[in-house]
This record gives structure tokens, sequence and C-alpha cells, in this order.
């Protein structure tokens, strides 16, 4: 985390102070009801857009099963796709799982291969294609705004060197993973926002790494859940507030 997160989320929270005591201290209005119309309003859109995402998702899954048979490669349970190429990815929302195309077998060796369906593992534990799509939502809700856009590509962005990161702890070399990135091809899978940035700056920051030049790389907010935890904070907030005033 950054220092300029803290800072975020204090200028936040003193902005929703400011407002709770306002409205109810000069307009004599309830905070609450504002905010718990656009907190509808905004649950709703966003769920409206993830829902589209997964049913998308688990409609490619069911296309890819009819040419796929399981296997077990480099000790990891995925499905082999005939005719699939050089991809690897996670499908499935509430039950994530490998997909990896015959193509990708064939061209990589067996250490590059582990590095990628160990980087792909991390997604499918950590649940990777449910926090895509809830990003992918608010990307099309406020990608108006570059803000947002940036701070969604930044979080898409990190979720890929997250998974870098647990393979390399699990004994990969950098070097092999960025060789296995570069002979790979982009998943229509996961061919959203800030992927192809995503490559890019993978490739950077595992090449540094391989160098011996040690490079932190970012560590984002949780930006796929934190306007609901914001929602939830201000609905508190403004009911705190509120209580001395009520006395």
């Amino acid at each position: 985390m950054t220092v300029s997160h803290p800072i975020r989320l204090a200028a936040l929270i003193g902005a929703v102070a400011a407002w709770c005591l306002t409205v109810d201290r000069t307009a004599g209005g309830d905070p609450m009801l504002a905010v718990e119309l656009a907190g509808g309003v905004l649950v709703g859109a966003w769920a409206t857009v993830a829902v589209r995402s997964i049913r998308l998702g688990h409609r490619l899954a069911g296309e890819l099963a009819v040419r796929s048979r399981p296997a077990i490669v480099e000790g990891i349970r995925c499905n082999v796709i005939s005719g699939g190429g050089r991809q690897a990815f996670v499908l499935g929302a509430a039950r994530p799982r490998i997909w990896v195309g015959d193509g990708l077998l064939a061209a990589l060796d067996p250490g590059e291969l582990r590095a990628v369906l160990l980087h792909e593992d991390h997604h499918r534990r950590t649940f990777a294609p449910l926090r895509s799509a809830a990003l992918e939502a608010w990307l099309t809700l406020f990608g108006w705004s570059r803000h947002v856009r940036r701070l969604v590509t930044a979080r898409l962005v990190d979720l890929e060197e997250l998974a870098d990161v647990d393979a390399l702890a699990q004994g990969v070399s950098p070097a092999t993973l960025a060789s296995a990135l570069l002979k790979g091809e982009p998943s229509r899978a996961r061919a959203g926002a800030g992927l192809s940035r995503a490559a890019d700056r993978r490739i950077v920051t595992l090449l540094e790494l391989a160098a011996g030049r040690p490079n932190a790389g970012s560590r984002e907010l949780p930006y796929e859940w934190l306007p609901f935890a914001i929602v939830a904070a201000v609905a508190l907030g403004c009911h705190l507030l509120r209580i001395p005033s009520l006395g």
C-alpha cells in the first residue's frame, strides 16, 4: 500500500463527515435517505453488469468443455483445450477452473509450464474471475472517469502481479516466468481492461527481478469491493454523527 492510500481514505472520511453534519444540522433533513437511495442504485447497477459478465464466463466455460479434457499438468489440475492455442486462464465465479490451450503445452518447456500454471492456480484460489468481473463492472459504469479507469486498471494489473509473486514464492525464477509470458498469447477470456498493460508491466518487473534489481511493485486497494465498504461506512458514520444532535 502506498502512502497516498491513507490520504485518500482520510479525505473521503472527512468529506462524508462534513456532508452528514451539514445536512443534519442545517437542512434538518435525514442524511441517510440520500445514502440509502444512492447505495441501492449503485449496488443494483453494479450487480446487473457483474452478473452479465459472470454469465458470459460460464457460457464460455460450457463451450470449452465440449472440446477439452481434464488433466493434471505439473501437479496442477486443469482442463486442456483441443485447438486452444497458447493460452491459459481461469473461468468460473463460484468454482474457478484452470483452462490451458494445447498449443501452450507444446510451446513451453516443463519449467515454464509450471510457472504459468502456478500463476493461474493463484487466480483460481483467490477467485480472480469474480474479482475481475467486479472491477470490469465498475469500469463499465464509471469508465468515463479517467481517475476511475486508472484505479481499476491498476488493480487489474496488481492482481496479475500478485499471482506472479505467488509463483515466485514457490520456486519459479523470474526469467522462467517472463519467458513463458513472452511465448504465450492474450487470452480472449481475459481480454478486458488493462490486460495488455498488465503483460507489459509484468515482463518489465520480471526482467528487473531476473537482473537482481528488486521491484516492490504496487499494492492497490481492493477497489472491486471498496465501494460497498464505503457505502457501509457512510451509513454507519452518519448514524453515529447524528446521535449527539438527536440528544
